[in-house]
């Protein structure tokens, strides 16, 4: 079974590119809830438009 890639969802190392942090950072703020994600099977997944929406909240990249 060949695995498709959605391009509407980061995966956690997308997201850690995207903050300057670790896949594993992102995850345990996943996991507490900071970062909106929701786990697919094992991997956390994060909808490519909440977490602009989230960024941009935060003010931590530009509009």
């Amino acid at each position: 079974m060949k695995m498709v890639k959605d391009d509407s969802v980061y995966n956690s190392t997308e997201v850690a590119v995207l903050l300057d942090t670790s896949p594993d950072d992102v995850n345990y703020m996943a996991r507490k809830g900071i970062l909106p994600g929701y786990k697919e099977r094992k991997i956390w997944r994060f909808d490519k438009r909440v977490l602009t929406r989230w960024i941009k909240a935060r003010k931590l990249i530009e509009a």
